[in-house]
């Protein structure tokens, strides 16, 4: 059997993932990135759950663990600057987390972990400044089926089967869908965001947060000394953010974050001074609080499948980084088990192991969707005495050490993560 000719479009997390799977079988890939270059950027994230052993299983820990930051917990403070509460990161090994995880890495880390898995195998091109026009697909039941794929500068190629793994936005999901078909993210009221800017000496290298009036919390994080991340969180609809986000101009956009906290209390105005000013907050990234909710069924048709948050997002849900590294693992392991047994086709066996990957998914990894609400309004307080609530609970979480967790619900603590021995190195 010929091998499969796989094309993965989305250069994150899930997309390198799934190529170094897929190379377990042995097949050809092509991984296309529209921006220029590896995205080595983005916030810092934590490697939770089942994502813990499967990157064992990668080979990838020891790689992360050099490129960890090294934050000692995080803590929670009143604009005046004063510690309310303090978490902790859970004990190494304890198999327990906190709101810091052991393995804590910023993004473009771990996306240059990822590629470099991959960068230098002869049975995967890598392609920036790339994405694709469209595609057509033959019937699912010609067992010699392609997906027959237009690129941006109009030549087409066949492939085996077609990837999606270019996040909440995704082009391909629109493509895969259809004319007509509704928009599958839900807005959940809020947004999310961040930036750099220089540090001050008095910056701390704890996770710190602080939340203000309005349900609106900004916070830092420390990864190299020269830098302090700033991140923000509120929730309600923000019509002239929107407005600057619909323009694309990070002038505009960075105008209308600043209204939001300028005045504020503890650093808002330096932070939002810096936003305005100093050339490291160019970095800006802020996006609404979105869930992708799909119908069953429907994360792939025929050949062409999605993977990470362009099948399940739920934006800052703290699970992201290890969903899009177990999918792509779960996604290559259906097929591959499919291929390693005689009487169906190849086509059969990709269209088939899609759709086993989603039902074996989609229920943990959609198990956060909807349903936190109310939990997400208590942890952004509208009023100085909600904040104050807050602030006492927080006190009393810290000293019980109830922010020490397995999981957010017992869906996804018990859950374990599959074998595929089809996948396994010979």
């Amino acid at each position: 059997m010929a091998p499969l000719k796989v094309l993965i479009i989305g250069g994150g997390i899930a997309g390198p993932a799934a190529a170094y799977w897929l190379l377990r079988i042995g097949a050809h890939i092509t991984l296309v990135e529209r921006a220029p270059q590896v995205r080595a950027s983005g916030q810092q994230v934590d490697m939770r759950g089942q994502g813990v052993p499967l990157m064992k299983k990668m080979g990838i820990e020891e790689a992360v663990k050099a490129a960890s930051v090294h934050e000692p917990g995080m803590q929670l403070i009143d604009r005046h600057g004063n510690i309310k509460a303090f978490f902790p990161v859970a004990e190494s090994g304890s198999g327990r987390q906190g709101f810091t995880s052991e393995y804590e890495i910023m993004r473009g880390d771990l996306v240059k972990i990822l590629y470099s898995l991959t960068e230098n195998h002869p049975n995967v091109r890598h392609l920036f400044n790339t994405t694709i026009k469209g595609f057509t697909q033959d019937d699912e039941s010609d067992p010699h089926g392609k997906v027959h794929v237009t690129f941006q500068d109009d030549h087409v190629e066949d492939f085996d089967l077609v990837i999606g793994a270019d996040g909440t936005g995704s082009r391909t999901r629109r493509m895969m869908l259809g004319e007509g078909a509704p928009d599958p993210r839900r807005q959940m009221g809020g947004y999310i965001g961040y930036f750099s800017v220089p540090t001050n000496p008095g910056d701390s290298d704890r996770a710190t947060f602080c939340h203000l009036p309005g349900a609106r919390i900004i916070g830092t994080r420390k990864d190299v000394p020269e830098l302090t991340r700033v991140y923000m969180i509120f929730r309600g609809r923000k019509p002239s953010l929107d407005a600057a986000l619909e323009s694309g101009d990070l002038t505009t956009i960075k105008k209308a974050v600043a209204e939001i906290y300028q005045g504020g209390g503890w650093e808002c105005d330096r932070f939002m001074h810096a936003l305005l000013h100093a050339p490291e907050a160019d970095d800006l990234y802020i996006t609404p609080i979105q869930e992708v909710h799909l119908p069953p069924g429907s994360w792939s048709k025929g050949r062409v499948v999605l993977l990470g948050d362009a099948a399940h997002c739920h934006t800052a849900g703290g699970y992201g980084c290890a969903w899009g590294l177990v999918g792509a693992y779960m996604l290559a392991g259906e097929i591959a088990t499919l291929l390693k047994k005689d009487g169906s086709s190849p086509s059969a066996d990709v269209i088939q192991g899609c759709k086993n990957y989603e039902e074996k998914f989609r229920p943990v990894a959609t198990s956060m969707h909807g349903g936190y609400e109310w939990f997400e309004d208590l942890l952004t307080p509208k009023t100085d005495l909600g904040i104050w609530i807050l602030h006492l609970f927080a006190r009393l979480a810290a000293w019980l050490r109830v922010g020490e967790m397995s999981g957010l619900d017992g869906l996804t603590s018990k859950w374990q993560l599959p074998e595929y021995p089809a996948l396994e190195k010979d």
